[in-house]
This record gives structure tokens, sequence and C-alpha cells, in this order.
């Protein structure tokens, strides 16, 4: 594939920097903390239907980060609209929407319900951790219609295959989001995404790995640093979303 000379404004965006879905709530807040300014807002993990929170949740620390799971717990996509589609509308950022999916069905349904607010620049589409092959194509593939979408790949998936995968079933991009991991708490097998600036070589070396591909890639993970996030820039990241170092503000 053609090499690509990215640029955040391709992607709607008037700067390359985004928070991660998770790390943002349902609507942007001022944050005058932030070292840099914002060119897009990506919502918390939306589902069609409400999400309770996992009954294993947890936080546990490794050293240079940690690991999370929640069980993304979220009012349904209804009850989001309900209560942000006319606030959204107002907005100065490009909003992009993070749906969480199951079946093409779902995916069809939540991208109709967001074409008509009129007011979401992109969808955002996480995948089933244990969705087979076959069943990640017919997400991606049925994600297809007037909304650009890109699609989460974890940093640990992010090869050559699965992004030419991706750019082949019509995707406008990949971000390149948080991998999961495995840890063990009081002898018990604890599963979540795992988080923090021991993530950011890695990150760097998927960039550089995944350079030379007509996709345009979003940095989504290890950025701890505004320069940790210029260098995920120079390396070929269209645009780069920070995760947990929000929560330092």
């Amino acid at each position: 594939m053609a090499a690509l000379d990215n640029h955040y404004y391709e992607l709607g965006l008037n700067s390359p920097w985004m928070n991660a879905a998770g790390f943002g709530g349902y609507l942007p807040q001022h944050n005058s903390d932030f070292p840099t300014p914002v060119g897009g807002f990506v919502t918390n993990p939306i589902s069609l239907l409400p999400r309770t929170p996992s009954l294993t949740r947890n936080v546990l620390p490794y050293p240079g980060g940690f690991m999370l799971h929640t069980g993304s717990p979220n009012p349904g996509m209804k009850n989001v609209l309900k209560t942000y589609a006319k606030k959204w509308t107002n907005l100065a950022v490009s909003l992009w929407v993070h749906l969480l999916v199951t079946s093409p069905y779902e995916v069809q349904t939540m991208i109709r319900q967001l074409e008509e607010t009129q007011s979401v620049a992109a969808i955002e589409l996480g995948l089933p951790p244990d969705a087979d092959a076959k069943s990640q194509s017919e997400l991606i593939r049925s994600a297809a219609g007037e909304l650009p979408f890109y699609v989460c790949v974890p940093l640990d998936r992010a090869e050559p295959a699965i992004i030419e995968k991706i750019a082949s079933l019509g995707a406008d991009g990949a971000v390149i989001s948080a991998p999961r991991g495995i840890m063990v708490e009081k002898g018990k097998c604890r599963q979540g995404r795992l988080y923090g600036q021991a993530l950011h070589p890695q990150m760097m070396a998927a960039l550089h790995r995944l350079r030379g591909y007509n996709l345009p890639l979003i940095a989504g993970c290890g950025i701890f640093s505004k320069a940790q996030g210029e260098a995920a820039l120079e390396a070929g990241a269209a645009a780069v979303q920070v995760d947990a170092w929000l929560w330092k503000f």
C-alpha cells in the first residue's frame, strides 16, 4: 500500500489531540491544565442497551502503569441521546462517539440513530475482545454509512495484516488502543485493559511498523506527556488520544 502523509485535519480535527474513550464522559469539560488545544472529543463507550458495572471490576497497579476493568457501564444509546444530543449540537470540537457492539444489528441500529442527530463527526468502533475473525469482519463491514468510522485495534494486535483487513472493509482509520492483560490478585487471575507510560515504547514501535500503510492511525494509548504525543505524531500518527494521563489534572 502507498505511504500516507497523515494530517489531523483530514480527520476533521482542528488539532491532533483528543481524549481516549472512557476518559472524558459524554460531554467535554473545560480543562485549562490540558497542555495543548483539543481538536476532538471521544465519548465514553456506549452500548445499544444499558450496561451495569462488572462484578469483577478492579484497578491493579504494575510497574509503569495499571490494569483497569470496569465492564464499561453506561446508560445505553437511547438514554445517552436523550440526555446529551441537544448539548452536542453546540460543541466547538469534533464529536466522535465510541460504540460497544456485539452484532451487526447493534452497529447499524446505533449508527442510524447517530446519523439522525446531525452533530456526530465520526464513529469509533470497539470490537468484542473474544470475537473471531469472521465476526470482526461482519461488525466492521456493517459500520459503513454516512459517518466516517475508526476501528479500535488493541496495541498488542496492531499488525500489518489487521490494518490491511480494516482498510479493505471500508474503515476510515484505526485507533491503536489500550491492550488487554491478566494479573494475579489473591490467587485469582484478573483481566483488564493496560494503561501507563510503560506502553509508550510499544506504541512507538507499532507506529513505525505500520507507517507505510494507507490508513490513518491514531495513537490511542501510552501518551503521558506533550513530548510523547509529538513523538507519536512524528512517527506517523494522524492524531493522539490521551487516556489515564488526564487523571492527573
